[in-house]
């Protein structure tokens, strides 16, 4: 019995319900990773404010000593300069946080607080109680 051709339909190749359905399962996992990384992306940001905020009241308290100012006194960003490490966040950002928002103005006992529009932007990931020593 002599051999017959293979035909177009035997030929080894994906068809296109199997295309369909790899197509199907990355977008399923695509849906679960992505909101995972952007949580993730959100925590990290309030780190560095968190980070910042640690920096900035460090700096307040240096300021106060070596000039002798008391509770109460208002000073700027510019005032802090000298007694921020240059590698923070802050210093390299010029005073602004990660979400371009600007801290101060600062007062001398006071803890410097989150901006507004970073503590709403964030909330998701960071509550209240996550900013509260610095509210």
């Amino acid at each position: 019995m002599p051999q017959m051709p293979l035909s177009t339909s035997s030929r080894r190749a994906f068809t296109l319900i199997e295309i369909a359905v790899i197509l199907v399962i990355i977008a399923l996992m695509m849906i679960i990773v992505i909101p995972h990384f952007l949580v993730q992306a959100k925590e990290r940001k309030a780190r560095r404010v968190k980070q910042d905020l640690v920096a900035l009241n460090v700096a307040i308290e240096h300021y106060a000593l070596d000039n002798g100012k008391v509770s109460g006194y208002r000073l700027s960003y510019a005032d802090l300069q000298k007694y921020l490490d240059p590698k923070t966040d802050v210093y390299q950002r010029d005073g602004r946080d990660i979400l371009g928002d600007s801290y101060g103005p600062f007062t001398v006992g006071q803890r410097p607080a989150v901006p507004t529009k970073t503590a709403t932007e964030l909330s998701t990931v960071a509550g209240a109680d996550y900013w509260s020593p610095f509210q």
